[in-house]
């Protein structure tokens, strides 16, 4: 993005932006969408659209961006910082709110976990990845009794990076297969991710 916008007006019109974009990405490939196809369904000019981004990858850099803090967000929300949970549970319902979000979320799932759009959107996703897993073992080490377990090689953090990669790509799979990620998918990689955390724990 160009300029971080701060009138009113100005968020109003990137959010159409976003919006439009979001839209076209649900009804068509990505390489089929044009600038102009955004800008007409935003109801913004040309020049509007170029202010904030230089190109369509641009839009849909900051699209993946938007995601990914909106994916965070609905984790963080379901760690209950009152109790602390058995931790194969905690993963169970973290693993079922991926999943709902990406079926909920068409254009979501087609930015980061279908065909990467561009470079950028690989490095977005890719640096909001290192993000998340460094989050989310502080969520599963602080709410569950995974604390309890010390970890083996590798670190928590590295454990968990790893366990986001396994959990998308098989989400990825099960898009590309089935159109969603259906019951079957979602608990198919629960246990692979659950397994693999496993084998990464001591029970002594």
């Amino acid at each position: 993005m160009k300029k971080i916008p701060l009138q009113q007006r100005s968020i109003d019109r990137l959010a159409d932006i976003l919006c439009a974009a979001e839209e076209l990405i649900e009804e068509m490939p990505l390489e089929d969408i044009q600038p102009t196809m955004i800008a007409k369904r935003a109801d913004v000019t040309r020049t509007s659209l170029y202010h904030f981004f230089p190109s369509k990858y641009d839009i849909f850099d900051a699209l993946a961006s938007k995601y990914h803090e909106e994916l965070q967000a609905r984790i963080v929300q379901y760690f209950d910082p009152s109790q602390s949970t058995d931790y194969r549970s905690a993963w169970s319902g973290v693993s079922h709110v991926f999943s709902d979000f990406f079926n909920k979320n068409p254009a979501a799932a087609t930015l980061l976990l279908g065909r990467k759009a561009s470079r950028q959107i690989r490095y977005t996703d890719s640096s909001s990845s290192n993000v998340f897993a460094k989050d989310l073992t502080n969520l599963m080490c602080s709410y569950t009794d995974l604390q309890k377990y010390p970890m083996k090689e590798p670190s928590a953090r590295d454990v968990f990076q790893t366990i986001l990669e396994m959990l998308t790509a098989t989400f990825a799979l099960g898009m590309r297969n089935e159109g969603r990620i259906s019951k079957k998918t979602r608990e198919r990689a629960k246990d692979a991710t659950l397994a693999y955390l496993n084998s990464c724990i001591s029970s002594d």
